[in-house]
């Protein structure tokens, strides 16, 4: 942890202000939940708290299925990072940060194919990508992360957006 020179009193009703400036840095928005640590000298500790991390378990067997099935990548996002994959090079995604066009893909709450091109491009670079296929994971109306499938060189279509559909509602059921 590192000192950022703020201090904040709390208010009579055991609130404390976050800094705009630290709110910013770190994503955290209005309804952001956040989860509180104590240590054992008397430090408080914020963290962003994603239901995803807690079925991790789930979210690789989901990737695996949907890899199984359709031959295809697959990653599992939250609102911040990937927390599962699946494909010959899982392990250069996992823990990857998204973008901020992924969020805002994400919050547009719907199954898309999204075709690459100079404005539109996965969070990684990856010159044999075409398009890729992104569901949002929304639970209770809340939107917690995505189902993206993609491949090299391969259209998708219906038929993944379908798939990555169903997986995403599945996800969200177990965070329910």
């Amino acid at each position: 942890m590192k000192a950022t020179g703020v201090v904040r009193r709390i208010d009579e009703l055991g609130r404390i202000v976050i800094p705009k400036e630290i709110r910013r840095t770190l994503k955290i928005r209005e309804g952001t939940p956040l989860e509180i640590y104590s240590g054992d000298n008397g430090e408080l500790l914020l963290k962003k708290y994603s239901p995803l991390i807690d079925i991790t378990t789930v979210a690789n067997e989901v990737a695996e299925s949907i890899f199984s099935t359709v031959q295809k990548n697959v990653i599992v996002t939250n609102m911040e990072s990937v927390v599962a994959a699946s494909g010959p090079n899982k392990s250069n995604y996992i823990n990857k940060a998204i973008d901020s066009q992924i969020e805002r893909l994400i919050n547009q709450r719907k199954t898309q194919v999204v075709l690459i091109s100079e404005q539109n491009v996965l969070f990684f670079r990856d010159s044999e990508t075409k398009s890729f296929v992104i569901s949002p994971i929304i639970e209770g109306g809340d939107v917690y992360g995505s189902i993206i499938i993609f491949a090299a060189n391969l259209a998708l279509g219906e038929c993944d957006k379908m798939i990555a559909s169903s997986f995403s509602d599945f996800v969200g059921k177990q965070i329910g």
